[in-house]
Formats: C-alpha cells, structure tokens, sequence
C-alpha cells in the first residue's frame, strides 16, 4: 500500500462519508500553511498529504477502489502498465493505455474521467480548475468569498465606485475598489472575478461575491424603476399655482405646481427616476401643503372670510360602510 490515507486523516476503515468530510474539515484546517506561519514547509506537506487522502476517500468510487487494491486511482498502471488498471486520453487503444489488465477505458479529455469518478473527483471542478501537474499534485481552485456591502442610496441611483475592506484568511485587510452599477437595487449581487481566496498549487483564484444593500435616504425611495418623494408647499403656493424647483438625480427639476392644488396631489416627470441601459424610471412628487404655525390678526380674518361658506362639502364622500 502507498499510502495509508486512513491513517492520515485519523479515521477508522469503518467511518461514513459524513465522518471523513468532517475529520479533513478539522485536519485541513488545522494544518493549512496560513496557520501554521512558525512551520510553514512542514505544516504545507501535511496539508498535501491531507489533501491527497480526501481527494480519496472523500469520493465513494476512488474509494472503493483503493478498499480493493490498496493504491489509489491516480496510481494505478504506475509501473509501465503492470497495475490492475491503465488509462489513455484522446481515444487511444486499449494497446496503448486506457486501464490495461481486464478492463480499459478511452477518454477524450479530463473532464470524461472526472464525470466517471463522480463530483467528488477534485470536488466537482472540470479540468480548468482541477489540473495535474505532473509531480502528484493537482492545483485547486481557490473558494469564492461573499461579503455584504451597503452603499448611499444616491450612489446606488447614480452609480460609481466604493471601496471596501475584506478580510483573507490569514487575517489581513485589503481595501478592493467596487465599481456601482447605475439603477442597482437592494439585495443584487456583484462578482468581482478572481478577487476570492487564492487557489492551491497553481490553482485559479475564488470570486469575490459581494451582496448590496441601499441604505435609505431621508426623503426619496424607490419602488421598481420609479422615485417617490414628498414635496412641501405654501399655502400660498396651493392656492394660487406657482413654479418651484426640487432636486433629482439629473440636477435641478422645474415643477409647475397648480392651482388650488390640495396635499396628496402627485406630479409627475417622466425620465427623472431609475435610469438604466434597459429602462428609465420616472419621479413622482407628492404635494405637502404646509400652513404657517403663526397668523397675524389679519390674516385670520381674511381666512375666516374665504372659507365662512365652502362653495361645495369637503366630505361628502366619507362613509363608514
């Protein structure tokens, strides 16, 4: 036996698939060079002897058959075609490789005997991110990492750039440069390529995934590609009609309020909202009329005379059933 990968990952012949998964988790963990900076040569071979043994152990077919003969699949016909099996890529004969000694197989490319073996043959990756390097090793993709970001909402209107800090796994900060989309809405994802946890081995880099949240603003919000916001008024201005100014994402907007306009009135300007590549959202603004704390003597005697008889019932709609 080359290896005895029970022993490595500490494990009785006997364990479920459960119990190794578990006991390389903690292993792996536990020797990774990123842990172990004191021994770093050392802590990285027993890593790869950890490694090695999962990468069989872990997947029930490689398994069965290093239980039957004692070597593992990625040793078999290592000497010159002499073990149980041989295999060839790029449809050979069963002359000339492919599992020699009572069975053999053709493959076209890696990704056929990755599929054979099943997901657990490097974890489920195809042969860009699962290579044979020639010396045993075989390079492994790094994991991707996942991170929340909240951002002002006018950024997420507008679009821009925000940085950020994460954390790798040996517990340094790097500060990564995230660039907004324009229209981004709570809760979208942003992949960053090859900005996650670094590959083993020569193997690519994870993804960074960052998830966004839009912090609210104190006045507009948002509902699909439109903004809503309350706008106060004079009651002059209600009253009489007026042209007031209140701010969008596009700069300043001109809004003709009109006459005898009551509170609840919505205005609305179409393109002023969500503007994207897809779609452009309109802004509605929603009347406030807003009456003076103060009234001189005046003042309320003129009001009394304006309103002493309503020219129609302001509630005659109301009803309770």
């Amino acid at each position: 036996m080359h290896n005895d990968y029970y022993k490595v990952l500490e494990i009785p012949k006997t364990a479920t698939h459960e119990e190794v998964q578990k006991a390389y988790r903690k292993l792996a963990r536990k020797h990774h060079p990123d842990m172990n900076r004191n021994d770093p040569k050392g802590a990285k071979e027993k890593f790869q002897k950890i490694q090695e043994a999962f990468d069989i152990l872990g997947n029930p077919e490689k398994r069965k058959i290093y239980d039957q003969f004692g070597v593992s699949p990625d040793q078999m016909g290592s000497g010159g075609g002499q073990g149980p099996f041989q295999w060839s890529f790029g449809g050979g004969s069963p002359g000339s490789g492919a599992f020699r000694g009572g069975s053999h197989f053709n493959f076209e490319n890696l990704d056929d005997l990755i599929k054979m073996f099943g997901s657990g043959f490097g974890n489920g990756q195809t042969s860009d991110e699962f290579i044979n390097t020639g010396s045993g090793r075989r390079s492994i993709r790094g994991s991707d990492m996942e991170h929340n970001l909240t951002i002002p909402f006018v950024l997420s209107v507008e679009g821009g750039k925000i940085d950020m800090k994460i954390r790798r796994q040996n517990g340094q900060e790097e500060t990564v440069t995230v660039t907004i989309p324009a229209g981004i809405d709570n809760g979208k994802k942003i992949r960053l390529n090859g900005l996650g946890n670094t590959g083993q081995y020569g193997g690519k880099p994870g993804n960074l995934l960052i998830t966004v949240n839009v912090a609210e603003h104190p006045f507009f919000r948002r509902k699909d590609q439109h903004l809503y916001v309350k706008i106060p008024v004079t009651l002059k201005e209600a009253v009489f009609g007026a042209k007031i100014d209140i701010p969008a994402p596009k700069g300043k907007v001109t809004l003709t309020v009109p006459a005898g306009s009551s509170s609840g009135t919505k205005l609305r300007v179409r393109g002023c909202g969500i503007v994207t590549k897809e779609e452009h959202g309109d802004l509605f603004a929603e009347l406030s009329v807003i009456l003076p704390k103060k009234w001189t003597s005046a003042e309320k005697e003129l009001l009394q005379k304006i309103t002493s008889e309503p020219a129609e019932p302001v509630r005659s709609e109301l009803h309770w059933n």
